[in-house]
């Protein structure tokens, strides 16, 4: 996937709040009436912005949830699960036309996505492991590691065949934990393919993938509550998963007590 070539600064975008303000005004007019934004935020280096977007539903507990993606660019996910406008930084007029004619309530059925009682479980032990500082990593195959994001990743054939680590939010190679359990591994991809999870790139072919806890906080606080975490999860994944992250939360916690 070859580098993208701009024939504006983005930066001039990214770091000026009016501008900021303008687009989200943009968003705003264009969402049908059940539609509304619960949580944006904006890419440090380049055009790009993405917005959650909560879809009211009448008739369920849990709304609908929509992840737009308003970028300058191709994002390097495949099979990913965002509704993505391209504009050309600073366009305002442009990019607002585009919205009114995407974010039809046809468009926003077609791309949104429902959280089940699963879900959200899983979701509420992703911040769990994070207040234990433990993250989930995956480790990439080489062609697509060194080639740092200009080569796509696909969340369904490449994300699913990558090795799943939990380890130690700070320090990638400190405590990697392998972890084989293929249908929270899809979860994970899908997260990721929502903005759910952003990710970082590190040594040895790793990508770290952390909470958006600006959209899963506000997310989950719109959404019924799941008691009986772990029972849940053991139904669901199984026991040797739950024996697994319970024991590296309590290592993670002798280490800490070691250190300090």
């Amino acid at each position: 996937m070859a580098k993208r070539r701009m024939t504006h600064d983005p930066h001039q975008f990214v770091n000026a709040a009016d501008d900021r303000r303008r687009l989200q005004l943009a968003v705003q007019l264009a969402l049908p009436t059940n539609a509304h934004v619960l949580a944006r935020n904006f890419a440090r280096s380049s055009a790009s912005s993405y917005w959650l977007l909560m879809l009211d539903q009448p008739d369920s507990q849990v709304p609908d949830f929509l992840t737009l993606r308003i970028a300058d660019h191709k994002l390097w996910l495949s099979n990913h699960e965002q509704l993505t406008i391209t504009w050309e930084a600073g366009n305002f007029e442009a990019v607002a036309q585009t919205l009114h004619r995407q974010l039809t309530p046809t468009t926003l059925k077609q791309y949104s996505y429902h959280l089940n009682a699963l879900d959200l479980v899983t979701l509420r032990l992703i911040l769990h492991l994070e207040q234990h500082q433990l993250i989930w990593l995956v480790q990439l195959a080489p062609t697509i590691a060194k080639a740092y994001k200009n080569q796509r990743l696909d969340l369904h054939a490449d994300f699913s065949q990558a090795k799943l680590l939990l380890g130690n939010m700070n320090n990638s190679s400190l405590q990697l934990v392998p972890v084989t359990q293929s249908a929270f591994q899809t979860r994970i991809g899908q997260y990721f393919g929502r903005n759910l999870l952003f990710s970082q790139f590190t040594s040895h072919q790793l990508l770290r993938l952390l909470p958006t806890n600006q959209w899963i906080r506000p997310l989950l606080r719109v959404c019924p509550p799941t008691p009986n975490m772990e029972q849940q999860l053991a139904a669901n994944y199984g026991t040797d998963f739950v024996r697994i992250y319970v024991e590296a939360i309590r290592q993670q916690a002798q280490l800490q007590s070691m250190s300090s």
